[in-house]
């Protein structure tokens, strides 16, 4: 899904505005994909984010930020 970019966007405000995870996603094994820094790859912990509420695993977002989330296994 495609969000437009808004000043101080977090990655907890681009969940919610996808509404969550699903149950097959794999979120603590998402990334970000920043394409601002020639298409440097960070790690982030959606799943401890959106699930258990650590807020330390919310990062602020960049025009041009593209959050990849495998699916899941089991």
């Amino acid at each position: 899904q495609t969000l437009p970019f808004k000043h101080k966007m977090t990655l907890l405000d681009v969940m919610i505005a996808v509404g969550g995870l699903t149950e097959f996603a794999d979120g603590n094994a998402a990334t970000i994909l920043r394409t601002a820094e020639a298409n440097k790859q960070y790690s982030v912990r959606l799943k401890d984010l959106v699930k258990r509420g650590d807020m330390s695993a919310n990062v602020e977002m960049r025009p041009g930020d593209v959050v990849v989330i495998p699916q899941s296994w089991f």
